[in-house]
């Protein structure tokens, strides 16, 4: 339970302060797993089982430590007000906040373990399963919404009231209520202090943590929200954003129905709700953000959202557009795929969906954050990735210059007219020539020249962004990164040119030494724990991913899916605990990871995600627990040694996969290639096992 809180709690806010991109997540989650497979090596041949029973403390206290240094970041790297670290520019500092609670928590594990006896392995990865499904479980309901502070206090009240609950209720009970009244306070100080250090302006005035991402707001006007250290927006801004909200609408001569996206927390919805439209149904994902905003912006964002052809809606952009519609106009203003959460809005298959749900005079606004003036490698990929995607599904596309660029797709009898004459013109009509975009500033914003190079341009071919092989994200994490660091664009982009064959090159080594090992004269255990490690890390990157991309990002049912996973790895360890030979099962187990990967390519989870995705997550995860209590038994010997190796084993490749699985393969292979591969890895180490059993 300690283990689980702390990792939650630390990969949150590393992804805060590294805006979220796939190569923040595979770095800080491979650090962690790193950190319990050194603790665990460690634990299998010191300590004693008294230092193991305050270990679950110091995973919490030295956790706190970590969450500061994250909060302290922006001080400590001197990034700017509002700006979002990069993976290499305090790589240190993320060993630092990171790796020490995972060693603490992965040193007590097989010292634990070796005291519940001959069955120790198993029933301690059962145990520390379900503590992990419970800690899981209350942290995603319950504690995240009154922040980071204030869930560690919580949580390490609760696991020092268990440490000492047989030797004094009295002292357990004060513990709970002591922990329970700090916590507003630490809350509350560590956002402040937060606040200083990332030197934003003014002071903060409001902060919210929400399952979704931490907020914070500042005294006004102009008043800044940002979230997980991001600015998102500074309200009013009439000379940019006010703008180009005007501009997005008259894209459509004639918008009866207009659905838009990411146009409520910067304030876009106050100049898009004047224009005359039947129905706009502006989404935001964050219920605490729309239900606070007209608070934090004032009269005239409180008053367009309460006009009665303005709807807010509160979901995932994929569910709300089913909602209503046909549409006419379809604005996507939310921000670059840096992430495959934020791809979902960017693919083959969700463009078909607003196709599907739009008039045939219907328009679509991408945008893009990229300057049409720099369109050479990564940027100029990005757009025209995006822009080929967007030619599959409509016959039309245009495009306006900028610092950001629109894309603008249409339905075949679309008019997508980019003359400034004709928008002036609409902008009249609707009687809105006195806004903050008045006609003689939109050649500003449309320059003809540039706009002609850019769609010519855009007319050059380049690869789709799809579900199973999202290539967008590794090009928008890419250009986040280059920021500190220009090589590792270089790099992405050198790995995007040449296509997957260094991947499978690198499978087919990875194959290669696993079946080498079987020829051993003592083939190693710990290289089919590392498989396992690996493989399972797999399964749940690709499940998840494939659940965002198809159903939506609702942080509440991801929290669902991890349990169920949780669930099969605590039901899994624990049946398999019983077996009186369960090494002899391991083979069995392995050829049935085999046929799950291969599911996983096949599709079905993509085609009826609803059904696909938690069974695959359930048997995914009750094979990865059968087979450590296998796995444990297979190495013989003290049962402490055989389970902290082991464990070690299974959280190395963990961390393997979650900087190979995580941060290149999905994104550059694709999801059937990988699916594949994981497949290849279970069915090599099959024989390594074989052999070893045939020795007894």
């Amino acid at each position: 339970m300690a283990t689980v809180v702390a990792q939650a709690l630390l990969l949150r806010e590393a992804m805060a302060a590294m805006g979220g991109s796939e190569v923040a997540w595979g770095t800080v989650m491979a650090l962690w797993l790193f950190g319990m497979g050194l603790g665990s090596r460690v634990g299998a041949a010191i300590g004693s089982e008294r230092l193991a029973r305050i270990l679950p403390l110091v995973v919490l206290a030295v956790a706190g430590f970590g969450i500061v240094l994250f909060r302290a970041a922006p001080a400590l790297i001197g990034a700017a007000s509002g700006e979002t670290l990069t993976t290499a520019s305090a790589i240190w500092l993320w060993i630092v906040a990171v790796t020490p609670s995972a060693f603490a928590g992965g040193f007590a594990f097989p010292i634990l373990a070796g005291t519940l006896g001959e069955s120790g392995g198993g029933r301690a990865y059962a145990i520390e399963a379900t503590g992990m499904l419970a800690g899981g479980t209350a942290l995603s309901l319950i504690l995240m919404g009154f922040g980071a502070a204030a869930a560690l206090c919580l949580t390490l009240a609760l696991v020092t009231s268990a440490t000492v609950w047989r030797r004094s209720r009295a002292i357990a009970f004060v513990v709970v209520i002591a922990g329970t009244s700090l916590a507003p306070i630490a809350a509350d100080s560590l956002a402040r202090a937060g606040w200083g250090w990332s030197g934003n302006p003014g002071d903060l005035h409001d902060w919210r943590e929400t399952r979704l991402q931490r907020l914070e707001v500042s005294d006004g006007p102009p008043t800044t929200i940002f979230a997980d250290g991001r600015l998102v927006a500074s309200y009013p801004d009439p000379y940019e954003t006010l703008p180009r909200a005007h501009l997005a609408m008259l894209l459509h001569p004639n918008p009866s129905r207009v659905f838009a996206v990411g146009c409520v927390a910067d304030g876009s919805v106050e100049a898009m709700a004047r224009h005359p439209v039947e129905q706009l149904v502006v989404v935001e994902e964050d219920p605490v953000l729309l239900r606070n905003l007209p608070d934090w912006y004032g009269a005239n964002v409180a008053a367009a959202l309460q006009m009665p052809h303005v709807r807010p809606v509160t979901s995932d952009p994929l569910r709300a557009l089913f909602d209503a519609g046909p549409w006419d106009l379809v604005i996507l203003r939310d921000g670059n795929p840096t992430t495959l959460r934020r791809n979902r809005t960017r693919t083959l298959e969700f463009l078909r969906r607003c196709r599907a749900h739009m008039n045939q005079d219907g328009v679509l606004v991408m945008r893009v954050a990229v300057s049409d003036t720099y369109l050479g490698g990564g940027a100029g990929r990005l757009v025209a990735t995006l822009a080929t995607t967007l030619r599959e599904v409509f016959p039309q596309l245009a495009a306006v210059p900028g610092e950001e660029i629109l894309l603008i797709a249409g339905g075949p009898e679309a008019h997508l007219d980019l003359d400034p004459n004709r928008l002036s013109e609409r902008l009249r009509n609707r009687g809105l020539e006195s806004s903050e975009l008045i006609p003689e500033m939109i050649p500003l914003f449309i320059d003809a020249e540039r706009a002609a190079t850019l769609s010519a341009w855009l007319q050059g071919a380049a690869r789709v962004n799809t579900i199973s092989r999202p290539r967008a994200v590794m090009l928008a994490g890419g250009l986040h990164e280059a920021r500190s660091n220009p090589a590792v664009l270089r790099l992405i982009l050198d790995v995007e040119q040449r296509g997957a064959w260094p991947l499978a090159a690198a499978l087919g080594i990875a194959v290669f030494c696993l079946l080498a090992t079987s020829f051993l004269p003592r083939p190693p255990v710990i290289t089919t724990a590392a498989a396992v490690g690996f493989s399972s890390m797999g399964w749940w990157l690709l499940l998840i991913a494939t659940w965002q991309a198809t159903r939506g990002a609702v942080y509440s049912e991801i929290g669902a899916l991890t349990a169920i996973f949780m669930a099969g790895l605590a039901g899994g360890a624990g049946f398999a605990s019983r077996w009186s030979d369960a090494s002899r099962r391991l083979p069995l187990i392995l050829a049935s990871g085999g046929i799950l990967s291969l599911l996983i390519a096949g599709g079905p989870a993509i085609r009826f995600p609803l059904i696909g995705v938690p069974l695959m997550l359930g048997i995914g995860g009750a094979l990865t627990g059968a087979a450590f209590p296998a796995l444990t038994a297979l190495g013989g010997g003290d049962i402490r040694r055989s389970a902290g190796r082991t464990f070690a084993a299974d959280e190395v490749g963990a961390a393997v996969g979650a900087l190979i699985v995580g941060i290149f393969a999905i994104s550059w292979a694709g999801l059937t290639a990988t699916a594949w591969g994981l497949a290849a890895l279970q069915i090599a180490a099959i024989p390594t096992v074989l052999r070893t059993l045939r020795r007894g």
